[in-house]
């Protein structure tokens, strides 16, 4: 058993195993492993690293069960480590890439965003992360993929836990791809459906238009401004968290002024859980804080940004994913 001191050494030395995953989803370390044990030495040919080198950081990945050492020098994939492979379905590989780039390095500058409450990612790379990922269209891509393993079933899970049969009208605020009002129209043909985000992401979304249920409408603007009129409920799916809670309930506002009477503006995202409890939220909350400057909140603090933007939380729907659906009225 480690003591307190040995604990708090090995907590401290988190980041070489953050960036020693890098390493490996890097070199596809999982794929080429996947039909059988390897030795090193043919490792280290085939993704041109030096062999001694590459074995010191897959003895650390063995050690945190992600790699078994079978013979001197040679390696297996353990279940933990099949995660890795690209060709999983759920594999977070590329969100350990996304978060070891440019927010490892924005980390080194935590200190900042404890005594500023700003993100040091604009005080290390000059600029806020979402301006930065536009003048850099690879990492904009490698950050898109992080998000599609990061909320991996969430669009299902929310079209089939939130009841839309009552609505005629739904507008998905902010919808990017249009994934999530695709399963609800899907869900519930009788409903029209609009979605909404920026110039460039409705764009996109229109060039697979085949895609899309019948009765599916685009539109273009800034949340910030305004958003379609005349729906009886608006969703905004991991949106509410990129943003301080001044910005948020302007969005969560202007949805109110929108809809119709009696209408419902539900907010999908990870609630975090009371308590001390382990849970993956807190460090997602811990680099929205330093990389983005948004928020994830307690179901508490969700019914206040409610409040301020003239809404009342009337429930909170559990999914089968660590995301819930918090639903609001008009106060």
């Amino acid at each position: 058993m480690l003591s307190p001191s040995q604990q708090l050494i090995r907590l401290g030395f988190g980041f070489m195993i953050s960036q020693a995953l890098n390493v490996a989803a890097d070199l596809n370390v999982a794929d080429r492993l996947a039909a059988g044990e390897r030795s090193v030495d043919d490792l280290a040919a085939e993704t041109g690293c030096r062999a001694d080198a590459l074995y010191r950081i897959m003895r650390v990945l063995a050690a945190e069960g992600i790699f078994s050492e079978t013979a001197d020098r040679r390696f297996e994939l353990t279940e933990l480590g099949s995660a890795l492979r690209s060709d999983e379905p759920s594999s977070p590989r590329d969100l350990i890439r996304m978060m070891n780039r440019e927010p490892y390095l924005a980390f080194a500058q935590l200190g900042h965003s404890v005594r500023t409450g700003l993100p040091a990612f604009d005080k290390v790379f000059g600029k806020p992360r979402f301006d930065w990922l536009a003048d850099h269209p690879d990492d904009a891509a490698l950050f898109q993929h992080a998000m599609i393993a990061l909320s991996q079933g969430d669009n299902e899970a929310v079209a089939e836990a939130y009841d839309f049969g009552p609505f005629a009208r739904v507008v998905d605020v902010g919808g990017g791809h249009g994934k999530l009002l695709s399963e609800i129209l899907m869900r519930h043909p009788h409903l029209s459906g609009v979605l909404f985000d920026l110039p460039a992401g409705v764009q996109m979304a229109r060039a697979r238009a085949g895609d899309f249920p019948p009765h599916t409408e685009f539109a273009a603007g800034n949340f910030f401004d305004s958003v379609p009129t005349g729906a009886d409920a608006y969703i905004l799916k991991k949106v509410i968290h990129d943003w301080n809670d001044e910005r948020a309930v302007r969005i969560l506002r202007n949805c109110r002024d929108a809809m119709k009477p009696h209408g419902r503006v539900l907010v999908a995202e990870t609630i975090i859980p009371p308590g001390n409890e382990l849970s993956t939220i807190k460090l997602i909350d811990a680099n929205m804080l330093v990389v983005t400057g948004g928020v994830e909140r307690t179901e508490a603090e969700y019914a206040a940004l409610f409040t301020a933007a003239g809404l009342r939380l009337e429930r909170v729907i559990s999914t089968g994913q660590p995301i819930s659906v918090l639903e609001a009225s008009q106060l």
